[in-house]
């Protein structure tokens, strides 16, 4: 176990030397509460292959993890500290549980947009929406957000790739897909945003929400964040 650890550490260093790298892979985390929380936090910084592969390991190297991770700037409040190792224990652990039933769409429960946006978006682009000049774009205040109806539902759904400006501050950075989110959580997510922030000054007129079913008609794209930074171009026109 020590070893898989150790392997973890190594592994996370080479990823921070090179997180452009690190972003261009996608991994399928098992469902449990917590698990876009552990997407949201650990896709800032690289890839999830490390974890995968040390799937097994127990809470108290998990642990050791999450105390190491502190070296590469990982920020997150107790809660989330304790959600993630819960998750991880849980479900990478050595005694993972069965695989749960998906339930139907009419009993699942409404995704929360300022949840979604919490645990999946704000360890990038703060917990104000600011961003991070320079690597990070801010949301709030961003006009990108209304390009189109469903532009930033293909940001999220597959990510963007290219040097971008926005408001003044150029990045030149990869976002990851995170397709991962049910349509219900995108929707959510994007929705909260737009209505956030100060971002609701600057909807058009009649502009509408954004609904799961326009999130599962996006999804049937099977595009790249090239694509998405293509469209992106040919609205800014």
């Amino acid at each position: 176990m020590r070893s898989a650890f150790l392997s973890f550490v190594v592994a996370l260093t080479a990823w921070q030397a090179s997180p452009a790298l690190a972003q261009e892979s996608q991994f399928v985390l098992p469902e449990g509460p917590g698990r876009n929380l552990v997407y949201g936090q650990c896709q800032t910084c690289h890839d999830l292959q490390n974890p995968v592969d040390s799937a097994g390991i127990p809470r108290g190297a998990w642990n050791a993890v999450l105390d190491n991770m502190k070296e590469y700037g990982l920020r997150i409040t107790p809660e989330q500290r304790a959600k993630i190792l819960n998750y991880l224990a849980t479900y990478m652990g050595p005694n993972p549980p069965p695989k749960a039933k998906a339930k139907p769409a009419q009993e699942s429960e409404k995704a929360d947009g300022a949840q979604q946006f919490a645990d999946v978006c704000a360890a990038c682009h703060e917990p104000d929406a600011k961003g991070k000049k320079g690597k990070f774009p801010a949301l709030a205040g961003n006009k990108d957000l209304f390009l189109s109806k469903d532009f930033p539902v293909y940001v999220v759904l597959y990510g963007l790739v290219g040097p971008i400006e926005v408001e003044g501050d150029k990045i030149n950075n990869q976002m990851p897909s995170f397709e991962f989110l049910t349509d219900d959580e995108v929707a959510a997510a994007v929705n909260y945003v737009r209505s956030h922030f100060g971002n609701d000054k600057l909807a058009p007129a009649g502009f509408s929400e954004v609904t799961p079913a326009d999130v599962e008609k996006a999804r049937k794209k099977d595009w790249t964040g090239d694509d998405v930074y293509a469209l992106r171009k040919s609205l800014k026109k």
